[in-house]
């Protein structure tokens, strides 16, 4: 059964019951089939064995009149041919001549045949009698001694079978009444005790709560068919356990980061307030708070970006960019605080691949900077371009020793400067553009140099 969002489940009853009656149907269909096909079969075998008996009879009869002189002895000595029915009480016998009159006749009421002609061979026979019971018949010629050619007609009453198979077919139909009342019973129950793994899924589910996500289910114990689901939902609980720690871990980081600037201002100010002071202490304090409300300000803007980012796949435009030339127009932007550094800044190589342009110059103005910002006066920052990424290196020799883990560079709020002028969120934000684009920022060591790798994947890159 498909699920549609915005449609009522309500009604979709219950799934015991559905299978219960499934089993119900399944059985109505196999035993009246079952039962259909057992009573034609009786009821063919049966008529196959009249035939049977009805052509032997015929063939007994054809023996025994050929040693019959001529008809008048057959019409004076009938018990010939009727002492072969003693004991056959269904058995009736009717024998003609050529001209139709009846010869020799059992005294039970037959059916009225034609009578033009002497049957070619055997011919079946049928009809009611006056009595109005069954009978079902055999005809067929036969000779005399003499040369005299008669009709034998060989009859059995069928009443007593036509009861036999109502009778038949009666306790069919009871017996498949009672087995589907039987099927459907044991139908509800097999469900129900199939259903204990998935009932007991659902109380281990209701038991989850914000606290314990991470409690997890036992896929050990259920069914192969509910393993995927199992799966599925322990899968659910581990992003979503591992959603809540993020959250959490990026609440204690924001207020642990934005507790000094706030302390700071909160200090200056009571501090310019506790007595008077001249115009130029107070333009001082005020712009000392202000330089410190801009480093909030950037915080709180590119934390607010790298929230956007985890949703902002549908709200990419990807174009083909020449990553060498967005490189060098972002190189452009920061050379004057490379100069003030003695940095030189080198692009090497060429590459196009399938980007964002706002989100690639994000990538590039975070990478360079950070390479700037924590270089050594006199360094090199170099932007490589790999094709076989396909993406690029930016390379810088590190001022300060690099952590033993390098990708707690890419936490937040991770700063490499005791008073660096970043806030620990540029190698975030760059390892989140990366991500939206398929693929991965990582750091290297580079024999004493630090390399940033951006990859993207599932992009068609091409060198220019």
């Amino acid at each position: 059964m498909c699920w549609r969002p915005g449609v009522s489940n309500k009604h979709a009853g219950s799934l015991t019951l559905r299978v219960a009656l499934g089993f119900a149907v399944l059985t109505v269909f196999l035993v009246a089939s079952s039962g259909v096909y057992l009573y034609l079969a009786l009821k063919q075998e049966m008529a196959q064995r009249d035939r049977e008996e009805l052509a032997g009879k015929i063939t007994l009869f054809q023996k025994a009149i050929a040693f019959v002189p001529d008809v008048a002895s057959l019409r004076r000595e009938p018990g010939v041919l009727t002492h072969f029915l003693i004991g056959h009480e269904s058995l009736a016998l009717r024998v003609r001549d050529e001209a139709g009159r009846v010869v020799v006749a059992s005294p039970a009421s037959l059916p009225h045949t034609a009578t033009q002609g002497l049957p070619p061979g055997l011919v079946s026979l049928a009809g009611s009698g006056v009595d109005g019971h069954a009978w079902k018949g055999l005809a067929a010629p036969a000779a005399l001694a003499n040369g005299e050619r008669v009709r034998l007609e060989v009859w059995r009453a069928t009443h007593q079978q036509l009861a036999l198979l109502e009778w038949y077919r009666n306790h069919l139909v009871v017996a498949g009444f009672a087995a589907t009342l039987v099927a459907a019973a044991l139908g509800w129950l097999l469900v129900r005790r199939s259903l204990r793994p998935l009932f007991a899924l659902t109380r281990s589910a209701q038991a989850i709560h914000r606290h314990t996500l991470s409690q997890r289910l036992d896929a050990g114990r259920v069914p192969r068919e509910l393993q995927g689901l199992v799966d599925s939902f322990n899968g659910v609980l581990e992003r979503l356990d591992r959603a809540f720690a993020q959250l959490t871990d990026y609440a204690n980081d924001l207020a642990h980061e934005m507790r000094t600037p706030l302390g700071i201002l909160l200090g200056q100010t009571q501090v310019a307030l506790s007595r008077e002071r001249t115009v130029a202490e107070y333009q001082r304090v005020l712009a000392d708070n202000a330089e410190a409300l801009e480093g909030l300000a950037r915080t709180v803007n590119d934390l607010l970006f790298l929230a956007k980012l985890e949703n902002a796949q549908n709200h990419l435009s990807f174009e083909t960019l020449d990553l060498d030339a967005e490189a060098k127009r972002v190189c452009e932007f920061f050379e004057m605080l490379a100069e003030e550094k003695n940095i030189r800044l080198v692009i090497t190589g060429t590459l196009r691949l399938e980007a964002d342009r706002g989100a690639l110059r994000r990538l590039f103005n975070n990478l360079i900077s950070n390479a700037i910002r924590y270089s050594p006066p006199g360094g090199v920052v170099q932007v490589t371009m790999e094709p076989s990424l396909p993406g690029f290196v930016v390379e810088n020799a590190p001022a300060n020793p690099l952590p033993d883990d390098l990708s707690a560079m890419f936490d937040r709020f991770y700063s490499r400067g005791e008073k660096g002028e970043g806030h620990g969120l540029g190698l975030p934000i760059a390892a989140a553009i990366a991500r939206l684009h398929g693929g991965e920022l990582r750091a290297e060591r580079r024999g004493g140099r630090l390399g940033l790798v951006a990859r993207f994947g599932g992009a068609s890159a091409s060198p220019v």
